[in-house]
């Protein structure tokens, strides 16, 4: 099971335990899913021994004195904990990194003492490369401050370094929703100077100081709905039918990866890769495909083929004589 699974299965939990009932469209809302997946999940939950009811005209809640079933892990399981322990033990400064490793190696303790030797000898010859990370605690800090910002819809003062801007922004912002992607945290929110919903890089913010205005957030408002269809988090305002060729060099590397929701790709009798995306924007796409230099060519359209041409002639330009 994925962690982004596990920690969704999580928080389900925890908002089936408070005390008023939520609807199918509520959890999907709170937690930013569809409501196929919210069922989905619910069966999860049911098939683990989770005592949750559904109270007609209500919702969905575990009922009061239920107790939770005991957990007993199983040896892919507990194989699995520890694989993300390894994963996480790199980021301790990361946000609730820490936290998340204490609670894994709990949840690990209560397997038996056979599985977990068993395990650990398994875990022994398992390596686990950490990814490039930001140094200092920056990043855990404003998460934080943004987080309780966030429960208590406080506009906060911000100041923030645009990597384009020769100048801070200084303005007051409202938190929406906090996201990781591309080995960094975001915060999603609304930005009084621009009046409008942002994605702002977390190690970016020089300065934020909760005040004592409010805010409500969007009713409906989602992660999903704001990035769209947009290649990692920056839509464009459009959305372009990609078309790409890749050399036979590279196409088995790139056809094994899911870089994007609207992904089809097909192979070529050379062994070269046929992809196709939906991607609304098309700079951050055109930096990926600059990855790859001379092992890619864009078909369509001819706007992206530019741009990664200019790309790469500026580039070489850097090198001339």
């Amino acid at each position: 099971m994925a962690s982004e699974r596990v920690s969704r299965l999580l928080r389900l939990i925890a908002l089936l335990q408070s005390r008023t009932p939520w609807s199918a469209a509520g959890l999907a809302r709170e937690l930013g899913v569809s409501r196929r997946t919210v069922f989905r999940d619910l069966k999860a939950l049911e098939q683990a021994g989770v005592p949750y009811h559904y109270f007609e005209g209500q919702g969905y809640r575990i009922g009061r004195g239920a107790q939770l079933p005991p957990v007993s892990l199983s040896a892919p399981e507990v194989l699995g904990l520890m694989q993300l322990a390894k994963q996480a033990g790199g980021h301790r400064n990361k946000p609730l990194n820490a936290a998340a490793l204490s609670a894994i190696y709990k949840f690990i303790s209560t397997a038996p003492d056979s599985i977990r030797s068993t395990c650990a000898d398994m875990m022994a010859n398992v390596s686990i490369h950490p990814d490039a990370k930001v140094d200092g605690d920056t990043e855990s800090r404003h998460y934080q401050t943004l987080h309780s910002a966030m429960l208590q819809q406080r506009v906060c003062k911000v100041t923030y370094r645009s990597p384009v801007d020769d100048d801070d922004l200084v303005t007051g912002f409202e938190p929406y929703a906090l996201h990781h992607a591309n080995r960094a945290w975001y915060v999603l929110g609304r930005t009084e100077a621009h009046d409008e919903v942002r994605v702002l890089k977390l190690v970016r913010f020089g300065a934020i100081e909760p005040t004592q205005r409010s805010f409500s957030r969007p009713r409906g408002f989602s992660v999903a709905q704001k990035l769209g269809h947009a290649w990692r988090l920056i839509p464009g305002g459009k959305v372009y039918k990609i078309e790409l060729r890749f050399t036979p060099k590279v196409a088995t590397n790139v056809s094994e990866v899911l870089w994007h929701h609207s992904q089809s790709h097909t192979i070529a009798p050379d062994g070269g890769c046929v992809m196709k995306f939906e991607v609304d924007g098309l700079h951050e796409i055109a930096w990926w495909l600059c990855g790859y230099a001379d092992q890619v060519r864009v078909r369509k359209p001819k706007a992206l083929a530019k741009l990664v041409s200019e790309m790469h002639q500026k580039a070489a330009a850097q090198y001339a004589g």
